[in-house]
């Protein structure tokens, strides 16, 4: 697990998109779609279906523009993120924007999710909640789990409407349910203070889970901590290192915490290893922790525990994980 996988997971920033394996699976989902009467209701967009990327291959991007060319969505999704990462074009918001748009007017959902991306986060334009807005909802009604979750954010922060939590919930449970794992945190945290849905910490507790089990650390950290209240030391230690090795500085230095204490403790040295951890990665704390933990080491103990804390920190290095 790279060491934050790191440092941003991601204020939102899959500012890149999430990629597709190739252009056919986004070809076969336009074929369903342009089979249906212009009236009918389109196919839902679960998280992980109908996302864009740009091919890698010349012969795969040179199809890719032809079928653009004709005004096929998916094609045109796909070769506006060309024009999004300069892959094969030179990089061009502009022409990103007229792709995605043109295939966000045919109906076409994951283009509708990136164009409200670009207008909620200003990709390269200023950001513009009433557009963004727009595509969101569109996407989102169509069953798109990355724009259900990004419309339960713009309903928590009031971005482009007035805040709303019940609004928020809702739109958290229907992106949770189909797996988003930002829905799912945020479905946890309001369930558990009661904030916009009733209050059921049993349910609660589920969602927490399931964020967990798909790294988000938060969740990690919450699972840790109820683990920890339950004298759990087994459970608590699993659920810290998790979030440590997601990048949460917060869950290293609990690990130093944990091992003063009686109930995974005391070890000095494992107290001084997340430590040194945890005073790397920002946590001033860590300093006062690892200097009572290496009032009981030998010195080479202290050089061992050091040591061990420069491998860990070289195996997490990364980039950081995505939060909102």
């Amino acid at each position: 697990m790279s060491a934050r996988k790191w440092f941003v997971r991601k204020w939102f920033a899959r500012k890149s998109p999430p990629s597709v394996s190739a252009p056919i699976a986004a070809w076969l989902l336009w074929g369903v779609v342009s089979a249906l009467p212009v009236s009918g209701s389109l196919p839902a967009f679960a998280e992980g279906i109908g996302q864009a990327s740009c091919p890698a291959a010349d012969r795969e991007f040179a199809q890719v523009k032809k079928n653009a060319d004709r005004g096929q969505p998916a094609a045109q999704t796909e070769l506006a993120m060309c024009y999004d990462l300069g892959h094969h074009v030179a990089p061009s918001r502009m022409e990103n924007i007229r792709l995605l748009t043109e295939a966000a007017q045919q109906g076409y959902a994951p283009a509708q999710y990136e164009l409200g991306r670009i207008y909620l986060y200003g990709r390269g334009v200023p950001a513009d909640y009433a557009k963004a807005l727009i595509w969101e909802q569109k996407a989102a009604d169509q069953g798109d789990a990355r724009a259900q979750r990004d419309l339960a954010f713009m309903y928590e922060r009031g971005f482009g409407v007035m805040a709303d939590l019940e609004k928020a919930a809702l739109w958290n449970r229907k992106a949770a349910a189909q797996g988003q794992p930002d829905a799912q945190l945020h479905l946890a945290q309001a369930l558990d203070s009661g904030q916009g849905t009733a209050k059921n910490p049993a349910e609660a507790r589920q969602w927490y889970a399931k964020a967990a089990k798909q790294e988000r650390p938060a969740a990690q950290m919450k699972l840790a901590t109820d683990r920890l209240l339950l004298g759990d030391c087994a459970g608590a230690v699993h659920w810290f290192k998790e979030a440590a090795g997601n990048g949460e500085p917060e869950a290293m230095l609990e690990m130093a915490k944990l091992y003063t204490q009686p109930t995974c403790g005391p070890n000095a040295e494992k107290s001084y290893f997340w430590a040194m951890v945890a005073q790397r990665f920002g946590m001033q704390d860590g300093a006062k922790f690892a200097e009572q933990a290496a009032a009981s080491l030998s010195a080479t103990q202290k050089k061992n525990a050091a040591a061990s804390a420069e491998r860990w920190i070289k195996r997490h290095q990364g980039g950081e994980k995505e939060k909102d």
